[in-house]
C-alpha cells in the first residue's frame, strides 16, 4: 500500500510512461475557457488550406463516417499518463485521404471553440491511433 501519492506502478507499467510524464487511473479534465454549449444541429467540422478537395461536414454526417476502435496508451502535454485506454472514433487517415494532402502540406492547425488552435505535425497525425472523437 502506498502512503503518498498516485497509484501504484508496475515495472512493465514504468516502462510505458515517459520520463517527466505521471501515471493517473483517472481522465483529468482540463479545457481552455469555459465550458462551451455546444448546438449539434449547427456544428461543423472545416478542412482547408494545403489540401485538393477542401470540404466541411455536419454532425450527423460525422457520426456516419468509418469508425475503428484503438486501443493504446495516452500521454497528455500536461504531464499525465493513463494506459490501456480505449477509444473509438473516425480515423484521421479517412480525413485526409478525403481531403487530397497537397505536396507541400507539413502540418495541420487545428482550430476550436473560443480561439483555440493547436498545431500538430503531419508525420505525427498521420498514425493508425489518431481519431476523431465523439
Amino acid at each position: 500500500m502506498k502512503l503518498f501519492g498516485g497509484p501504484k506502478v508496475s515495472d512493465d507499467q514504468k516502462k510505458r510512461i515517459p520520463p517527466g510524464q505521471y501515471f493517473t487511473e483517472k481522465w483529468p479534465v482540463l479545457h481552455y475557457g469555459s465550458v462551451p454549449s455546444t448546438d449539434l444541429a449547427t456544428w461543423n467540422f472545416k478542412v482547408w488550406g494545403e489540401v485538393e478537395q477542401p470540404f466541411s461536414f455536419t454532425w450527423d454526417e460525422f457520426k456516419a463516417m468509418p469508425r475503428k476502435a484503438v486501443h493504446t496508451d495516452i500521454h497528455c502535454v500536461t504531464r499525465w499518463s493513463r494506459l490501456d485506454a480505449d477509444f473509438e472514433g473516425v480515423p484521421i487517415q479517412h480525413i485526409l485521404e478525403r481531403a487530397g494532402l497537397k505536396e507541400s502540406a507539413r502540418f495541420v492547425l487545428a482550430h476550436s471553440e473560443q480561439g483555440y488552435t493547436a498545431n500538430m505535425p503531419l508525420e505525427v497525425l498521420d498514425d493508425d491511433d489518431v481519431l476523431l472523437c465523439d
